[in-house]
């Protein structure tokens, strides 16, 4: 530990506070749902049994949109409120710094695992990881939930990310947290199940084959196509 580091307990307090901030989202997130579905439910409370039952299926539909909507709002302006965000570099998994990507990587897997994951390949997904700190390009399509440290993850115009991608910044070894850019280029096409690690380039044009793994700081030329695999990815 560097005299900059926090505690250890402290640290470990931390991560009990970040769950408390997940019940926050979430609680302030199902509030407008919950509103809209007691007024649709008052709404209709002269109308036949059958009605009442099928208002109510759409609303708890409708319901879950205005949820997930609310949710990544909140997650957004939860980044800016405790400014979260990640610090490319090596840093002890006790600092400031990791304590940061901490909370900043909390907002996004709670986005991804109670909303995002039925918008893959959607607009909304990607206005979200732009309003998160990604450089995304135009025409970028993301079917996966596998993305984190976004701030630090740049996609190019008209990239593909294939299914189950893990495309990841971050690295974490003997509590030491490595932190440090991917770029995806320019209609490049990632193959489903496929791991990038921290610090991969993968050029304008390049193909990964579907579970394909990048180690940290690999560097795949304009083009190029990593391993031997044929075809096009599958995604």
């Amino acid at each position: 530990m560097t005299k900059s580091d926090i505690p250890r307990k402290k640290a470990d307090q931390f991560t009990y506070l970040l769950h408390g901030l997940a019940i926050l989202l979430l609680g302030f997130a199902l509030t407008p749902m919950v509103l809209f579905i007691r007024w649709t439910w008052r709404l209709t409370a002269s109308a036949h049994e059958a009605e009442r039952a099928l208002v109510f299926s759409f609303s708890l539909a409708a319901g879950y949109f205005i949820f997930g909507a609310s949710l990544l709002l909140c997650c957004v302006a939860a980044r800016h409120l405790f400014r979260f965000k990640c610090v490319p570099g090596r840093h002890s998994l006790y600092s400031k710094e990791a304590l940061k990507w901490m909370g900043y990587n909390l907002l996004i897997l709670v986005a991804n695992s109670a909303f995002l994951d039925v918008l893959r390949l959607s607009p909304f997904q990607t206005l979200f990881y732009r309003l998160m700190g990604a450089r995304l390009g135009a025409g970028v399509r993301i079917n996966t939930g596998g993305l984190a440290d976004l701030e630090m993850l740049e996609i190019g115009d008209g990239a593909v990310i294939g299914g189950g991608v893990a495309l990841i910044c971050h690295a974490l070894a003997r509590e030491v947290l490595y932190l440090e850019p991917t770029r995806i280029g320019k209609w490049a096409a990632i193959g489903m199940g496929s791991v990038i690690m921290p610090g991969c380039q993968v050029g304008d044009g390049a193909v990964i084959p579907p579970l394909s793994y990048l180690p940290p700081g690999t560097q795949v030329p304009p083009k190029g196509r990593w391993g031997r695999a044929e075809g096009p990815p599958a995604l």
